[in-house]
């Protein structure tokens, strides 16, 4: 950007031309109105000035031509204008002259940081790898639209029908969806604007800007209310479409950037870091929905719990390290035995605990008597290891608690234990629960 500065002040003078260097401006300065006039007579359409900033003294003898000049000119070089003793005379020369910033001198950190605003603010857009979906049913306006998006290195999918671009929607990932209003066959933008909200994924929320060839205040409010995030009147200006949907594109990026933040924290605190199982804090959001879906739904579901035998033992002998080790593999097998929707986690030093889902305590004992000599076979780092194991299924007794459906399968590791380990056993109840409904069923 190319900046002139008009100020008598030397000093002042200064701290404008390094604020600006430092924001990346070319940058003039002169003292009077008659240096001022001269450089902007001199220039042409390749060297104009983009931006001016003039001290109050601009009013004075030596600026009238030049304040003449700048309105005058067919280039609307936009003016800002520093006072150091505002009074309503000089608001109204501002006003007359057509100058609209007016920022305080007294304020040198509130100046620049406006100034800094301001230069920022006029910078030229460019969104890398942006998508737009754009609907239009007017050749023309589309081809208008359209290179104006380009200009901005946007890739631009166009539809002339809603139909057509809701159907694109679905099927593919946009930065930003810009509509008009009116359009052909069954569907306005108005119903697509609707149905875009309506759907049940992060890409509800998709930023939208209408476009219309009415300015009307009754359908900017319908259109709000259905959802949209901006609002353009057509034939676009080139600027302000350029301003709006970079800043629509980057409230969407950053709202994405939000949200995968999320999505990481809520896995970090939701996972095992070392065997990337689910951890206990996952168990306990996870188990109650599981409990009421097999109650709602009639369905069985069973819980098995691993504890690894000995395993203070090896810590011991061969070092958490080698311990670490034997736990992240132990952990991967159980991902890879269990089926999708079958919950492993991790839920001590050396014990896991897996949800089993549609899974009867017959089920359950023979995949538990599988994971039980695969464990034995793994050998991790060269060594044998082995798991006591116990089943429990839900039943009425267990209702709707969770902990009492965990107790009785832990009661069930310990009979393992108490029984030489390397084992599987089932809590006696949900063996005994199982056998009236086979005996009920017949």
């Amino acid at each position: 950007m190319k900046v002139l500065i008009l100020e008598n002040g030397r000093l002042f003078q200064k701290i404008l031309q390094d604020l600006l260097i430092e924001l990346g401006c070319t940058v003039s300065c002169v003292r009077t109105g008659e240096e001022g006039l001269e450089l902007l007579v001199n220039t042409t359409d390749e060297t104009k000035y983009d931006l001016i900033i003039a001290s109050q003294h601009i009013f004075d003898s030596s600026g009238s031509e030049f304040i003449k000049y700048c309105k005058n000119s067919d280039r609307n070089t936009p003016i800002i204008l520093l006072t150091s003793e505002p009074n309503e005379t000089l608001l109204k020369n501002a006003r007359s002259a057509g100058i609209k910033d007016i920022f305080p001198k007294t304020n040198i950190t509130y100046l620049k940081s406006s100034i800094r605003y301001y230069i920022q603010g006029k910078k030229s857009f460019d969104i890398q790898g942006g998508r737009v979906l754009y609907v239009e049913d007017s050749a023309s306006v589309t081809h208008i639209v359209t290179n104006y998006l380009k200009k901005l290195n946007l890739e631009v999918t166009h539809f002339s029908t809603a139909e057509e671009a809701f159907h694109a929607f679905t099927d593919n990932d946009y930065d930003l969806v810009i509509t008009d209003v009116m359009l052909k066959g069954t569907m306005d933008g108005l119903s697509l604007v609707r149905m875009i909200r309506a759907q049940n994924s992060h890409s509800a929320k998709l930023p939208i800007l209408a476009m219309t060839g009415h300015d009307d205040a009754q359908l900017r409010i319908d259109l709000l209310h259905a959802g949209i995030n901006d609002y353009v009147t057509k034939p676009p200006i080139e600027e302000e479409l350029a301003a709006r949907v970079n800043n629509l594109i980057t409230n969407k990026r950053l709202a994405d950037q939000v949200r995968q933040q999320q999505c990481t924290l809520y896995n970090i605190a939701m996972t095992d870091q070392l065997t990337t199982c689910h951890n206990r804090h996952s168990l306990t959001e996870y188990a109650p929905k599981y409990i009421k879906d097999s109650i709602r739904y009639d369905y069985p579901l069973s819980v098995m719990i691993l504890d690894l035998d000995h395993f203070k033992q090896i810590n011991d002998e061969f070092g958490h390290s080698t311990g670490d080790i034997v736990l992240s593999v132990i952990g991967k097998l159980l991902m890879a035995t269990c089926r999708q929707g079958d919950i492993v986690s991790r839920i001590g030093g050396e014990e896991f605990l897996i949800l089993l889902p549609h899974c009867n305590i017959m089920n359950a004992m023979n995949k538990a008597e599988n994971i039980r000599s695969m464990i034995e076979l793994a050998r991790p780092t060269g060594l044998t290891v082995t798991a006591s194991i116990g089943i429990a299924s839900l039943n009425e007794l267990h209702g709707v608690d969770f902990e009492k459906l965990y107790k009785a399968a832990d009661k069930a590791v310990y009979h393992s234990k108490e029984n030489g380990r390397n084992q599987v056993s089932a809590d006696q109840q949900s063996l005994e629960s199982s056998e009236l409904k086979l005996t009920g069923n017949h």
